[in-house]
């Protein structure tokens, strides 16, 4: 798909494989909901998206949502990769639950950050006041992931001190050194 424009949609408890997205317009946040990924390829530039594991928010239950996360790990596990988004030049970007080793990245810009270091608390000393990261960090590991992917995103207005951000992390080893 090239160019697409999205306006007002979700995407909820979808299998999207085999699919490349050259180029994305989204009205708002485009946010994914359950859906997992094989072979998806973002490219280009792409609007706001956010990727979440969380279904029918506010809506299901409990246990509605653990047989969803256990399916989908079991997904994951026959994947080679899910999501290449090396080449995209996102507005705005969020990734959870998604296994970060399945995510082929730009290493300069897209980053790494393990549950272990995450939980070292180094990171709470720095100096990420200009950035989302700390709010970031600590949402992840309330979710209890055992990784994540941070994006600094090209075409945000902020992408300086985000990218600075990203390489505070790493600097510090919080972020993985690629």
């Amino acid at each position: 798909m090239i160019q697409c424009e999205e306006i007002g949609c979700a995407i909820d408890t979808a299998i999207i494989e085999d699919t490349v997205i050259d180029g994305l317009k989204t009205s708002d946040l485009l946010q994914t909901w359950g859906a997992v990924y094989k072979h998806v390829v973002l490219k280009g530039n792409i609007g706001r998206i956010m990727i979440s594991p969380v279904i029918a928010t506010g809506w299901a239950k409990p246990h509605q949502q653990a047989a969803f996360d256990k399916a989908n790990a079991e997904y994951y596990q026959q994947v080679d990769w899910a999501l290449d988004i090396s080449e995209a030049r996102f507005y705005e970007c969020e990734i959870q639950r998604v296994p970060a080793p399945l995510i082929k990245r730009d290493a300069e810009t897209q980053v790494i950050i393990t549950r272990e270091k995450a939980l070292s608390d180094v990171w709470r000393k720095l100096d990420l006041s200009k950035t989302h990261w700390r709010t970031s960090i600590e949402f992840f590991l309330e979710r209890g992931d055992p990784d994540v992917v941070l994006v600094a995103p090209k075409r945000h207005p902020k992408f300086n001190d985000l990218l600075d951000g990203l390489k505070m992390l790493r600097d510090a080893g919080v972020a993985e050194p690629d």
